[in-house]
C-alpha cells in the first residue's frame, strides 16, 4: 500500500516536471523546424495528459462533450493550426502566440484520453483519419514547394519536417489501426445446435 501510495505521488509530479523541462529547452526545440513541431509539440501535448490530475473540470462539463466529439473537433482544428508555418513563427516571435501554443496544446492532452475513451471507434476512426491525411498533406507540400514557408526556418529544415510529417502520420494512423483491430475482427462463429437428425 505505501509503495502504490508513492508511485501514485511520484507520478503527480512527472507531468510538472516535464513541463518545466520543455519551458528551460524552449530555446533549443524551437530552433529548428522539425524539433518545434515533430518533438515540442507532441511532449506538450502529452504534458497535458500527464498534468490531468491536477485539473478539476467544472460540473457537468462532460455534457458538451458526449462521445468526445468537442475535444475531437477541437484536436483537428488545433493540430492542423499548429501545421501552419505562419503559425509556428508567430510563436517565435510572439510572447501571446506562444502562450496561446503552450495553453492549447496542454488542454488538448488533457482533455483528449478521456474523449477517446468516450469515443465510439467509428468516431475515432473518423477523427484519425482526417488528422493523419492532413499531416501527411501538410508532409508532402513541405517537401515539393521551393520556396521557404516559414521565414524563421531554412528551406532544407523544411524538407526534413515534411518527411516526418509524412512518416509520423503513417506510424499514429498503424498505431490507431493495431490498437482497434479487436473492434474490426470477424465475431467468433456461434457454434450451431447438434445434428440429431441421426442421417
Amino acid at each position: 500500500m505505501a509503495i502504490d501510495m508513492h508511485r501514485a505521488r511520484l507520478a503527480r509530479w512527472i507531468g510538472p516536471a516535464l513541463l518545466a523541462g520543455l519551458l528551460a529547452t524552449r530555446a533549443p526545440l524551437e530552433a529548428t523546424m522539425w524539433r518545434h513541431m515533430l518533438v515540442q509539440l507532441p511532449l506538450l501535448v502529452a504534458c497535458g495528459a500527464l498534468l490531468r490530475p491536477w485539473l478539476r473540470l467544472p460540473p457537468g462539463a462532460l455534457r458538451w462533450d458526449a462521445q468526445g466529439l468537442a475535444t475531437l473537433s477541437a484536436a483537428a482544428f488545433i493540430t492542423s493550426y499548429w501545421m501552419i508555418p505562419r503559425a509556428l513563427e508567430q510563436a517565435l516571435d510572439e510572447p501571446f502566440a506562444n502562450a496561446m501554443k503552450f495553453a492549447s496544446l496542454l488542454l488538448l492532452g488533457a482533455l483528449l484520453p478521456g474523449a477517446m475513451r468516450r469515443a465510439h471507434v467509428v468516431v475515432q476512426l473518423f477523427f484519425v483519419a482526417n488528422i493523419c491525411a492532413m499531416m501527411a498533406i501538410a508532409g508532402m507540400l513541405y517537401r515539393e514547394l521551393p520556396q521557404r514557408l516559414c521565414n524563421a526556418y531554412l528551406l532544407d529544415d523544411q524538407d526534413v519536417t515534411g518527411s516526418w510529417l509524412v512518416g509520423l502520420a503513417l506510424v499514429l494512423g498503424i498505431a490507431w489501426c493495431i490498437v482497434n483491430a479487436r473492434h474490426f475482427a470477424d465475431p467468433p462463429q456461434q457454434p450451431g445446435p447438434p445434428d440429431r437428425s441421426g442421417g
